[in-house]
This record gives C-alpha cells, structure tokens and sequence, in this order.
C-alpha cells in the first residue's frame, strides 16, 4: 500500500515542527535606531556586534544614530528618534528627574575611563592647584564630573575653587589646549596616550585604577520602550552580550585589534593592541550588570547641580530583568562553553 508523504500524519507533523522552530529567512528583520553619543573603545562591543554579524542572527536591521551629546541623546530617545543608546549613566539621572523615566539595562564601564592629564611643566597635582582645567563643557558632562571626583581624590576640591573648570570642547581641543597652555590639566580617554605622549604631555593619573566606583558607557532605553519593545531590547541584549563573548575570547584578539584600528583611526598596531588589553581589564564583562556602588556614586555628584536627583534610587534608573533572564536561562553561560 502506497502511502503519500503530503497526507501523512507524521510527516504533515514533522514538517510543521521544522518550519515553525526555524527563523523565517526571508522575513523583515526588526529595525532598530541605536543611538551613539561618543565614539571610543567602549563601542567596541556594538561594533563588533554589527560587523560579526549578531544583531542579524538575532533579527535586527541596526542603524547607528551618532549624537552630539547626552542631553540630545536623551531628547531624541523621548521623541522615538532612537530605540535604545550608548550613552553615559548621567542621562538616565537627568532624565528621570525630570519625570521621563530612562533606564540602564546593560552595564558599561564600572570606573571612571580617563587618564588626568597635565600639560608641559604640569608634572604633579600640586601644580594643578589654582590653575583652570578643562572638560568637554559645563553642565553635568561626564567629562566634567571624572574631572570633579579625579582631583578630590588627589586633594584639589574644584567646587571650593581650588581649581577652576572652563569648558575646553571635545577631546582634539582639549588637548591642544594643554599644549597651548590654555589650561593646565584636562581628563582624556585612554585611547590618546600615545598622541599624548608625543606633544610631551604628562600623565597625572589613571582613574580606572583607583578603585572608585562609578558607572559610564551603557546601554539605555525609556522605561516606556522597555514595556512597548520588550523583544526587540531582548535581542539587542543577546547581540550585545554575544559581542562580549567575542571579545572576551582570546582566538579572536586579531579580530578585535583590526576591528578597533579601523573604527578608532589608530595609527600602528601596538595602539590597537594596547587598547584590546583595556577592553579586557576594565569595560567588557561577561555578566554586565550595573553596579549599586557606581550609581550611587554618580547620583549623589549629579544630586551636587540637581537637587531634584537626591531621592533617586537604583532601582528607578536601572533594569536589570532582562539581562538577569538571560543569565538565569543560561544564555550567557553558554556563550562561553
């Protein structure tokens, strides 16, 4: 007896059992508008999502949002401009203060990721005292309170005037400013010791060393996109999370370092290889979760030109659900298997 596969039961089933366990390969992906309010190694992480080709694996069409600042970073995720964003911690302070709700819902760097820096002749922080030092602007820049926190460790109290903080623009004009001696000391990204080295400025200090607890360079999103969009953030986590794990494995090092040479301009090898080595140490982990020491610190400096952001907790700023579903499912342990 002839039985035909189109009307058997197993089959029929067995087909059914395939196609709906497969992504459909031919279905739009999710787009998604991610925000980017700076450009340094800690965006390693996305870049390495989107060239190896996880946000696709997991769905998403991503398109890189780049913005000037934090406060438009925050304007634009409000008005829908962007999904979810690479910015500093400070917004999502800023911003809930204000009564719209942002939230954490990837950890970034656990430390203040800036070196202080001295122009020629600015050798220790005694000569910094009474001097004007720069940072990116005025307000409640990330540059500006790394400044704050990184000289009161070193006994200059900036708020009782013992150094002065003009705003000094971006990075490339922070450091001509030192060599101008328009301002004596600024901090810098790490990524620019070797240009620094090169115009004979001196390293004060490494802040990420110092054991203070801060928190910069997170993924966020509104509290509304996180209830309205919850699986296109679950997948932007899992993409993000398996970058880590690509990063945080040794065979691909080379992968890493090329990437990073191109997306960050550097000049030789030894550049990229120093920056893969601070990738390692202090901005990718394998679980990223926001730390409870590191807000509280960033909320309590935010709090000094926000009265408003005293009474925020951790838990107002901070979602963790999804990266604790992903931990608890095993996801992210098997990532490293």
């Amino acid at each position: 007896m002839k039985i035909s596969i189109y009307k058997s039961p197993l089959v029929i089933a067995t087909l059914l059992f395939i196609i709906s366990s497969v992504p459909a390969a031919h279905s739009e992906n999710i787009q998604v508008n991610f925000g980017v309010t700076f450009r340094n190694a800690r965006l390693i992480p996305l870049w390495i999502a989107d060239e190896e080709g996880f946000f696709k694996k997991q769905g998403l069409d991503v398109k890189q949002v780049n913005i000037s600042g934090g406060t438009q970073g925050a304007q634009m995720m409000v008005s829908g401009g962007v999904d979810v964003s690479y910015d500093d911690p400070i917004t999502c302070v800023v911003s809930t203060a204000g009564g719209v709700p942002v939230n954490v819902i990837v950890g970034g760097t656990p430390s203040l990721a800036y070196l202080i820096v001295g122009g020629p002749g600015v050798k220790t922080f005694a000569d910094v005292k009474g001097k004007r030092v720069g940072s990116s602007g005025l307000g409640l820049s990330a540059s500006r309170l790394a400044l704050l926190v990184g000289l009161r460790r070193f006994g200059i109290d900036a708020d009782k005037g013992q150094a002065t903080i003009v705003a000094a623009g971006q990075e490339p004009e922070r450091i001509a400013g030192l060599s101008t001696g328009a301002i004596a000391a600024t901090v810098i990204s790490p990524e620019y010791r070797t240009k620094l080295e090169q115009l004979g400025v001196n390293m004060l200090a490494d802040l990420r060393t110092l054991n203070i607890p801060w928190e910069t360079s997170s993924v966020i999103t509104t509290v509304k996109n996180a209830q309205t969009k919850r699986d296109m953030l679950e997948r932007v986590v899992r993409a993000i999370l398996q970058a880590h794990a690509f990063i945080l494995n040794p065979a691909n090092r080379a992968r890493v370092i090329e990437l990073t040479t191109t997306q960050l301009a550097l000049k030789s090898q030894q550049d990229a290889a120093s920056v893969y080595d601070d990738l390692v140490k202090f901005y990718v982990f394998k679980k990223p979760y926001p730390t409870r020491d590191g807000f509280a610190n960033v909320i309590a400096e935010v709090a000094k030109q926000l009265p408003k952001a005293a009474a925020i907790k951790y838990e107002d700023v901070v979602d963790t659900s999804i990266i604790e579903k992903l931990d608890k499912s095993g996801f992210i342990d098997a990532l490293y298997k």
